[in-house]
């Protein structure tokens, strides 16, 4: 889970608990829980998730008694702050840190409970995944940024919007110590996130190369690989920063010249070096969709189809379409040969017509289930498969068919 040559390494998100550092403890189950020694008791970075938190209690108490000083949520995503429970049952009160937006998230969170549970059972692909609905709260919160002494150790907490916009990374000067949380997932960044709320490439890109000023000899990511050596370290902060930087400059010069969000989602891509790189393949997020989160960041929802302002229901549409075609039919065979094709853009749009034409005709539910099954077997996109899978699971379950869930762990 360490490594000082991020272009020649594998990527790695879970592992054996370890010492990977000097003081650091890490334990790498889907996210990175790490635990370190200070003067005066152990400071915990993000204790994970509330499934996996007690694992990681049981890791660090064999690695150490000393009791939990400081706990860091880097932010308040269900992977990273949801896991402290055992050790509040040792009788402890840690303090608590986290952004000032950390507890508002918590509130979102309770408020549309249903619904977070909704699209992380899609997003993951497992119908057991439970949102939780109780928290533990920050003690201390922070706006921009904040120091902390712990015995000689100076730790320095900056706020830095990314991922959510709860987030922040710690800085330990005298270790050249950098934990940063999910603004590094050894993935591209997951700012485009389509099921989830407005994510922040601009700031992200802005704390990046904030981040590789410090000519930290350790960065401590989220998620993966540990990165040792300063110019290590540099390199990922940096090319991760470039890698956003080259989306956003396509899109804001198209936005200004007038450009459609349709024309500008197929113009606009990510440079194809960067995206080659181990800690930035496109396997969970994906370019296309942090280009739309950047339009509706400076835009609105409108999709510049002027028919789309007060549309009608997508089954009258699509019955409209199957007159047109000859029938329902017709857009069923259609639908099939374009996947035979290989042709699988067009094979989705022709079967959504089909079946929302004709929801009751087992032939488009089939069509339905056959065409997105094929679509997420055909793209390593962690985001996509499991939207595909889901629209698949909606025509097996009209078919009376067993759901299909996501094979194996969750990963990045």
């Amino acid at each position: 889970m360490l490594t000082d040559d991020p272009l020649g390494a594998k990527p790695k998100f879970s592992g054996a608990p370890v010492e990977v550092a000097p003081d650091v403890f890490m334990h790498p189950f889907f996210v990175n829980t790490y635990a370190m020694k200070t003067p005066v008791g152990l400071l915990l970075v993000d204790p994970g998730t509330r499934v996996g938190g007690p694992g990681v209690h049981a890791a660090i108490r064999a690695w150490s008694k000393e009791p939990v000083h400081t706990v860091v949520y880097t932010h308040g995503h269900l992977d990273h702050a949801f896991g402290l429970k055992p050790f509040l049952e040792e009788g402890l009160q840690p303090q608590i840190i986290a952004q000032e937006n950390c507890p508002r998230r918590f509130e979102r969170y309770a408020l549309t409970h249903g619904y977070n549970e909704i699209i992380n059972q899609r997003q993951f692909g497992t119908d057991k995944l439970r949102f939780p609905n109780d928290f533990d709260w920050p003690t201390l919160t922070f706006r921009d940024g904040m120091v902390q002494r712990m015995g000689d150790l100076e730790l320095r907490y900056h706020a830095a919007k990314g991922e959510t916009d709860d987030h922040c990374y710690i800085w330990i000067p005298q270790k050249k110590y950098l934990f940063c949380g999910d603004l590094i997932v050894w993935r591209s960044p997951n700012c485009g996130n389509p099921q989830k709320v407005q994510r922040y490439p601009i700031e992200w890109a802005q704390a990046l190369e904030q981040m590789a000023a410090l000519d930290a000899e350790w960065l401590f990511p989220g998620h993966g690989l540990v990165v040792k050596g300063r110019d290590a370290v540099r390199l990922v902060l940096t090319e991760t920063a470039q890698y956003l930087r080259h989306i956003i400059d396509q899109v804001l010069p198209r936005l200004n010249a007038g450009q459609s969000p349709e024309e500008i989602f197929h113009a606009v891509d990510s440079d194809p070096v960067l995206a080659a790189r181990p800690y930035l393949l496109e396997e969970y997020d994906h370019p296309k969709f942090i280009v739309r989160n950047l339009i509706r960041r400076w835009g609105g929802w409108w999709n510049g189809n002027a028919a789309d302002l007060f549309p009608a229901t997508q089954a009258r549409q699509a019955a409209e379409i199957a007159q047109l075609a000859g029938g329902v039919d017709a857009l069923v065979r259609r639908s099939r040969d374009l996947l035979a094709k290989g042709d699988l853009e067009l094979a989705c749009h022709v079967a959504e017509w089909a079946v929302r034409a004709s929801p009751d005709n087992p032939a488009t539910q089939e069509l339905k289930r056959d065409v997105y099954e094929t679509r997420g077997a055909a793209t390593k996109n962690l985001m996509a498969q499991g939207i595909y899978r889901g629209a698949q699971n909606e025509a097996r379950m009209a078919l009376g068919e067993d759901r299909v869930q996501r094979a194996g762990r969750l990963s990045l």
